[in-house]
């Protein structure tokens, strides 16, 4: 197959949709698939890689979302998706690159396969508008935009859930992205990497990596260090990423009186952030947001347990209390049980086992086979029924022909 993936968000950003993105590319390139990809353009200049596409574009004009962007049509790249012969469009997110994916979906009369990577209901705080409106726009957008693709992939069962309740009505697969667990993974020297990143010797590391934003709830990791540092001073938090809230989360910091035991990284390379992982103690997670919480899989891959805020998404993963603990937004709570498996060396090492096992079960090769019957699935919808407009349209009709019988 030839596959054509659609998305706002990529490199030189980190997020897990990027990470899903890549994963899932490297995969089905290696079982002999050609996918290109189509996302925003960062540098202005062209890339070395001749199957990704670049769109024009430009900073957002938001000050919560200045590090993504806003991506402009090109009639350069209609014209080489064209001739790329695509028996399939993935779309990773229903904004710019999105919504041109749909239209070259309807254009060409190509099926459209759409990932509902986020939790939109959560996110909508960065609009410019009045909560309430905001709500019922996601509810909208993800109604409209779900409805016309031949098929919708979620992460998870709870976000397949929360979307049936806005009203969207194509057939929804749950395939979560799944992880590459590499045994001979090579990591930095430890000594040399804690002085690189400016992270003192002899110190139990807590590790948090993804966005700076909001949602993400690092305030939170933040008040459980302040309060764990009241009975023992051996832990630093390592907080990997950026984001807007950045700033705001230094300061918060120095309010705490935590400074010197939080080291911000900003955006590292991939490979380093699994070198971090090795090195560190705990990952700790706060969002209740997460569709999925792929990182905490990463972190698992290294044999790192996990403590997590028990939310959608991560429910998924730790529900049966393998390779980590979830625990309720509440931060005594949360504060105990990182001390308990920091104390307690025979809980801890079986965590470590755990977590091991537990990534080689999310297997990325295993949900590549789910995508692929995926892709082949909306191929089979789409020749049986066209552009999926049919599915509301059917159901006004049998409702009204329901009504014309009584």
């Amino acid at each position: 197959m030839t596959i054509a993936m659609f998305t706002d968000t990529y490199r030189p950003e980190i997020n897990g949709v990027i990470t899903s993105i890549d994963l899932f590319r490297r995969q089905l390139q290696q079982r002999g698939h050609t996918v290109y990809l189509f996302c925003p353009d960062y540098k202005r200049r062209p890339g070395s890689d001749p199957h990704v596409f670049r769109f024009p574009s430009v900073r957002y004009f938001f000050p919560m979302l200045r590090e993504r962007r806003f991506v402009f049509p090109s009639l350069r790249l209609w014209r080489q998706f064209r001739n790329l012969n695509v028996d399939v469009i993935h779309s990773q997110v229903p904004a710019n690159t999105g919504v041109y994916a749909l239209v070259l979906s309807w254009w060409f009369r190509i099926p459209h396969v759409h990932t509902y990577h986020t939790l939109f209901m959560e996110y909508t705080h960065y609009m410019p508008l009045p909560r309430a409106l905001s709500t019922r726009l996601v509810r909208w957008i993800s109604r409209r935009y779900c409805g016309r693709c031949q098929r919708v992939v979620s992460p998870s069962v709870q976000i397949k859930d929360e979307i049936i309740e806005y009203g969207v009505d194509a057939p929804i697969d749950v395939i979560p992205t799944g992880i590459e667990v590499l045994p001979d993974r090579e990591f930095e020297d430890p000594v040399a990497l804690k002085a690189r990143l400016g992270i003192p010797e002899g110190k139990k590391l807590l590790v948090f990596v993804g966005r700076l934003g909001r949602e993400k709830n690092i305030g939170f990791l933040l008040q459980v260090l302040a309060d764990l540092r009241l009975v023992r001073d051996d832990l630093h938090l390592v907080v990997v990423g950026d984001g807007p809230d950045r700033r705001s989360l230094q300061k918060t910091t120095s309010r705490l009186g935590v400074t010197d035991a939080v080291t911000f990284t900003g955006y590292v390379k991939r490979d380093l952030i699994f070198s971090i992982f090795h090195m560190s103690e705990l990952f700790v997670f706060a969002s209740v947001t997460e569709t999925q919480g792929l990182v905490l899989l990463e972190a698992m891959s290294v044999g790192m347990p996990c403590v997590a805020v028990d939310a959608m998404g991560v429910a998924d993963m730790l529900s049966d209390g393998r390779g980590g603990v979830l625990t309720n937004l509440a931060i005594p709570e949360f504060c105990w049980y990182v001390n308990e498996l920091l104390s307690n060396q025979r809980l801890y090492r079986r965590k470590k086992t755990e977590a091991l096992q537990k990534a080689r079960e999310w297997s990325v090769e295993v949900m590549t086979d789910r995508l692929q019957h995926c892709y082949k699935q909306s191929i089979l919808d789409f020749r049986r029924h066209g552009i999926p407009r049919y599915r509301r349209r059917r159901r006004r009709f049998n409702r009204i022909r329901a009504l014309m019988r009584r």
